[in-house]
């Protein structure tokens, strides 16, 4: 299968890090719908936010230029999902932001890490070279996970989202990759060809 990779968690499961398909909806909805139920909170989603089967397939993306979406799948289970979708603007094409979400049982595992790796394969391979989430300050367990993977923290946005028990802050945390050749990243941001 295209873009899929192997994944192996620390209790010696093992599983693939791949593109959603369609059929990934339910899946997929019921992990958002349990984080969505956490509290202290871990999702900016409120429950009449949820979208149906329907919508999650149309928002969907496969390994494209405007954003991926992917699972993780711990023998044949979907345990973890995550969509980034590029800028769509000319000048913000080389960034992409990222939402994650790894189901309670899965967690801690390396669900989420390889969902990350594998995200960064996506940049890579569609020239995206800063990606960029949303965390709670209190998330300390995902904020870990990102530090420990290079992403670093750009600021606080302050009571950023409104919740009906109160107002949240939200800790911006980006990654840049570098291009393998710096030469390439500058002819391709200026439009400069090698020809002559």
């Amino acid at each position: 299968m295209k873009h899929s990779f192997p994944l192996r968690v620390r209790d010696g499961r093992t599983g693939i890090v791949r593109v959603a398909r369609p059929r990934d909806a339910r899946a997929c909805l019921a992990i958002v719908a349990q984080a969505a139920r956490e509290r202290p909170r871990t999702l900016l989603v409120l429950d009449d936010e949820m979208w149906s089967p329907r919508l999650w397939r149309r928002h969907r993306r496969g390994w494209g230029p405007d954003g991926v979406s992917l699972v993780a799948e711990l023998e044949g289970e979907v345990v973890g999902h995550l969509t980034a979708d590029r800028g769509t603007r000319r000048a913000g094409r080389h960034a992409a932001e990222f939402g994650i979400t790894v189901v309670g049982r899965a967690r801690g595992l390396g669900v989420g890490r390889a969902l990350l790796e594998t995200l960064e394969t996506w940049a890579r391979d569609q020239q995206v070279t800063r990606i960029a989430l949303g965390v709670f300050p209190d998330n300390e367990r995902a904020r870990s996970l990102y530090r420990s993977m290079g992403y670093q923290e750009e600021g606080l946005e302050r009571s950023s989202v409104r919740f009906p028990e109160g107002d949240r802050d939200i800790v911006r945390m980006a990654k840049l990759l570098a291009w393998p050749d710096e030469r390439a990243a500058t002819m391709e941001i200026t439009g400069e060809t090698t020809e002559g």
